[in-house]
């Protein structure tokens, strides 16, 4: 199917053979949607719902993605190469095996994502909802994850050499076989760190 300006939802549509290269998508909602291989770099994405949607070898190259809601969606293979998420909430999106080079963050909420084995090297993450996410053997080297709600989260892993953890939340927080060097911490971060280590803080 093709698509159209004038249609504001879809549900089980492919758009596998549709070109949204620069195109502007404002507060269109698509339930079940393939865009597998679909290309959409340089295009405008404000305000509408993804679920479901597979989104599986894809170019999201350059997109922004505004106020934009991404629930249960796959990436698997997918280019988000200088993307930006501003204001985006993102739930249970499986990320593993896409390309983050460059992808940008700014606050709204991750939480129940799916990260295993991605390179997120100075990733900022600052402020943003994590909660449940699952970064298991990703790289998080000098990511900053101040301010995040961490609560069960999962770090198994994962490298965090001089990652920022500073004024995060924790709780269930998974992170006893993360790769901790010259990992930043507060002493919140420090408690929890110790009590999953079996060690008192006294």
């Amino acid at each position: 199917m093709s698509y159209s300006e004038s249609v504001r939802s879809y549900t089980g549509e492919r758009f596998t053979d549709t070109d949204f290269t620069d195109a502007t998508l404002t507060a269109v909602t698509f339930v079940k949607c393939d865009f597998r291989g679909v290309v959409l770099s340089g295009a405008l994405l404000e305000k509408c719902r993804f679920s479901a949607c597979a989104f599986d070898f894809a170019r999201l190259n350059d997109a922004l993605c505004r106020g934009t809601a991404f629930e249960n969606c796959t990436f698997s293979g997918a280019s988000l190469f200088v993307s930006v998420f501003d204001g985006c909430r993102c739930t249970g999106c499986n990320f593993a095996g896409a390309d983050l080079t460059g992808w940008s963050v700014r606050g709204g909420v991750l939480d129940y994502c799916v990260f295993d084995g991605c390179m997120l090297r100075r990733q900022d993450f600052s402020g943003v909802s994590l909660r449940g996410a699952n970064f298991s053997e990703a790289d998080l080297e000098k990511a900053d994850l101040s301010g995040c709600d961490l609560t069960e989260t999962v770090f198994r892993n994962a490298k965090m050499k001089d990652a920022d953890l500073r004024r995060a939340k924790w709780a269930r927080t998974d992170i006893r076989f993360a790769k901790l060097q010259n990992t930043a911490i507060d002493l919140d971060g420090a408690v929890y760190l110790a009590n999953c280590l079996g060690a008192v803080v006294r």
